[in-house]
């Protein structure tokens, strides 16, 4: 079947993947779609050096005609068109973009990378080379046994379905690039209706999940996208669950557009989009790395995929979830959720203040009231006052759910005047008390961030 026949596109980014990156492909390829329906799996290899290129080129070679190999090249400030689209997102920015940092890879540096994920913040946490790792005592049994045994690209070929194409993208200069350029040059091969994103150490074993879902998105056509809820593998922890158990919660298409100041509603890798959508939001280029001179601020480095939330839900963009366990989101120590700067608090506080401040966002043009405690309040108020376009005013109230409500400023106000508030409260039983106490919230102007 020609890739232009499929109706999805899987783009798979891929970093030193291994030993998991057979059974991230694997359950791509043997999803049923329907009758009549297929996917093109787009696997970039980022100079990869653990032998996951080797493991994509001979599936390739395997797969026979259901797959190509591509070698691409790449233009740093992307076509000048697609810049200014996603420039006018959040900015009026005229400074033109420097040239990228370089640093080398490898035991003898004998690989060049411009990842902004390795060259623009220091990990909060030490890794190897051969990221992602665990120290020998950490190692669960099912890594253990896949390093002893490792899936072959035989094996992931035996049980692809027919209907099913690969794409396998490399770099012509062999230079490491990061997530948000791999993922924009698979963008710009895709020519399918609908696309979704893959994670290379992630698993979806119900081999229906992405039917359930293309028919959700369909029955729905105010949605832009669909995502579904995910289920932790691996090494798992009681706050990472936490964490996944409140992402599962907002379900409906407007639980997940209010609660994206408190963290991404859904993982990126989840979701399922309409490619049209994704182009208008992205202007054909995942935004990967720092500010570059933008209001977003030079020191801020964001990453892809809360960076993509959040311009999404900016642009006005819809997106539902099928309440059903549909991915698996593995685990381990060294993953850069856990490790990497970019993901640190600060950082993607000052992520928010951007999409709450910038023209167009909810408290763009408007004063603000933070509730909080201790050093969350302080670092809340500093970081929307030293936004290039502050708050005509920030007004800090010490408060915490069960004290009684401060005194209002002021009388009622009219709406043009009023004030947006945050509520800065990271636990759901707190933000749960703050409904219950704050009588007068008005979703126009109340917000939770954390």
């Amino acid at each position: 079947r020609a890739l232009g026949m499929a109706c999805l596109s899987v783009v798979l980014p891929v970093f030193n993947a291994q030993p998991w990156l057979p059974l991230a492909v694997r359950d791509v390829m043997r999803q049923r779609l329907g009758e009549g329906r297929s996917l093109q799996l787009l696997c970039i290899d980022d100079a990869s050096s653990d032998g996951s290129l080797e493991f994509l080129l001979e599936l390739a070679r395997l797969l026979g005609d259901r797959a190509t190999v591509e070698a691409c090249e790449w233009e740093e400030e992307g076509g000048a068109v697609e810049e200014a689209k996603r420039k006018a997102a959040c900015s009026e920015s005229q400074e033109e973009l420097s040239p990228p940092k370089r640093i080398r890879l490898g035991t003898n540096g004998d690989r060049e990378s411009t990842n902004p994920a390795l060259v623009n913040m220091p990990l909060r946490a030490a890794e190897g080379e051969d990221h992602p790792s665990f120290l020998p005592h950490e190692e669960p049994e099912e890594l253990k046994d896949l390093r002893l045994r490792p899936v072959t690209a035989e094996e992931v070929a035996a049980v692809c379905l027919k209907e099913h194409s690969l794409k396998v993208l490399t770099w012509k200069d062999g230079v490491n690039r990061g997530q948000g350029a791999a993922m924009t040059v698979a963008l710009s091969k895709i020519n399918t209706k609908y696309l979704a994103q893959m994670e290379s150490d992630d698993e979806r074993p119900n081999q229906d999940a992405y039917r359930i879902m293309l028919e959700a998105l369909e029955v729905n056509p105010s949605w832009d996208g669909v995502s579904c809820q995910s289920t932790l593998i691996g090494w798992e922890r009681p706050g990472m669950r936490r964490y996944v158990e409140w992402q599962n919660s907002c379900v409906t298409a407007e639980e997940m557009r209010r609660a994206r100041f408190i963290e991404m509603p859904a993982l990126h890798q989840t979701a399922l989009f309409v490619t049209a959508a994704v182009l208008e939001v992205t202007g054909g280029r995942y935004r990967d790395g720092t500010g570059r001179g933008e209001e977003l601020g030079s020191d801020v480095d964001v990453p892809v995929d809360y960076f993509f939330w959040l311009t999404f839900f900016h642009a006005g963009k819809t997106c539902g979830k099928v309440p059903q366990l549909l991915f698996s989101w593995r685990q381990h120590p060294r993953q850069h959720t856990r490790t990497h700067g970019r993901l640190s608090i600060d950082n993607l506080r000052k992520m928010k203040v951007h999409f709450l401040l910038c023209p167009g966002a909810p408290a763009h043009g408007r004063s603000v009231e933070v509730w909080s405690v201790g050093r969350t309040l302080e670092e809340w108020e500093a970081d929307l006052n030293r936004y290039p376009l502050p708050p005509a005013k920030v007004r800090s109230v010490e408060w915490k759910p069960g004290r009684p409500l401060p005194a209002k400023e002021g009388e009622d106000q009219d709406e043009a005047v009023r004030p947006v508030r945050l509520f800065a409260f990271g636990h759901p039983k707190a933000r749960t008390r703050v409904r219950e106490q704050v009588r007068d919230w008005d979703d126009r102007f109340d917000w939770f961030v954390a």
